[in-house]
């Protein structure tokens, strides 16, 4: 009889980008999630899952992506940030309203996020798309990380140009790649391999003719929090969301347009060009969609991460 084992240690990573490193989405909403995934991984195959940080944000006027349904507490964020300290991973914070004004940066609950993961610089950092924002944070919290957000990169009109992220890379921490140009090897041949960040599962189609607009409602819809105009943003989130060509809404899949998700092909030629940062979005889906992203980019994909991913699947909906 042959006994088979478990492959252990590096083995269990992923055979193509071993030595990647993700930053992944969920914070305030799975961090729980990722931990069990973690600790369960450091248990079953003696290995740590290559988890830099997690970033989200919950409903305030600083964030612009899609906000936990979790409502927020200090006390749970406090909770989250020693769950994931003591694996020593990250909280970066999507701070990346490009309409913030004066009037925003007096908001509390904000300001409280920033005092709790700024007493860890070494771990935690903030993604930002506003100048204003961004000075503000660096005037009070000058040891804490910013990275430039894929938010920033759409409105400043940096999409396409080398010289544009080169910049970014003297200014910020990291600087998030924007989707459309992270299949672009000649581009990407010209960047910074320690500053740049490449999104690996990006649902938008290429050239997105909604992304800013797309944006731009999400960033009105968190400032206008609680009021009538909120309502009417949501009605205008709502119709952008209807008409959206991705086939990642099962409706639209008969059109046959790709997404800017990286096929596993794709994202092997841009580790092979250096590579090491990525970053996997995903806040807004379900636990079923999120840990398939989550194990199928991390992990190794004939044995581990099938595995993982059903533990996962079991441990949401128990078996009857």
């Amino acid at each position: 009889m042959v006994t088979e084992s478990f492959p252990l240690g590096t083995k269990a990573l992923h055979p193509d980008w071993p030595e990647a490193r993700f930053n992944v989405s969920g914070m305030f909403v799975f961090e729980r999630l990722v931990v069990d995934v973690v600790t369960s991984v450091e248990a079953t195959f003696d290995c740590h899952v290559p988890i830099e940080a997690m970033h989200g944000a919950p409903a305030v006027p600083w964030n612009a992506g899609r906000p936990s349904r979790v409502p927020f507490s200090l006390a749970g964020l406090q909770a989250s940030l020693q769950r994931l300290h003591a694996k020593n991973i990250g909280c970066f914070p999507t701070f990346t309203n490009h309409l913030i004004d004066n009037k925003d940066l007096e908001d509390r609950t904000c300001g409280c996020i920033l005092d709790c993961i700024s007493q860890r610089a070494d771990l935690n950092g903030v993604i930002v798309a506003s100048e204003l924002l961004s000075k503000h944070i660096a005037e009070k919290y000058p040891a804490l990380p910013q990275v430039a957000s894929v938010i920033k990169v759409t409105f400043d009109g940096g999409q396409g140009k080398a010289d544009y992220y080169n910049e970014l890379g003297k200014r910020f921490y990291r600087y998030v790649v924007h989707p459309d140009d992270c299949r672009d090897l000649k581009l990407l041949d010209q960047l910074d391999r320690q500053k740049a960040e490449i999104i690996v599962n990006e649902n938008c189609v290429a050239n997105c003719p909604r992304r800013a607009r797309h944006y731009t409602a999400y960033a009105r819809w968190q400032r206008a929090a609680g009021s009538h105009e909120q309502q009417q943003i949501q009605q205008e989130l709502d119709q952008i969301v209807a008409s959206c060509p991705s086939p990642a809404h099962l409706r639209q899949m008969p059109t046959r347009t790709r997404t800017c998700n990286l096929t596993r092909t794709e994202m092997k030629a841009v580790y092979d060009l250096g590579f090491r940062h990525f970053k996997i979005q995903g806040r807004a889906d379900g636990p079923y969609i999120y840990s398939y992203d989550l194990t199928r980019f991390t992990l190794e994909p004939e044995f581990v991460a099938p595995l993982v991913h059903k533990g996962v699947c079991h441990a949401v909906v128990p078996a009857r």
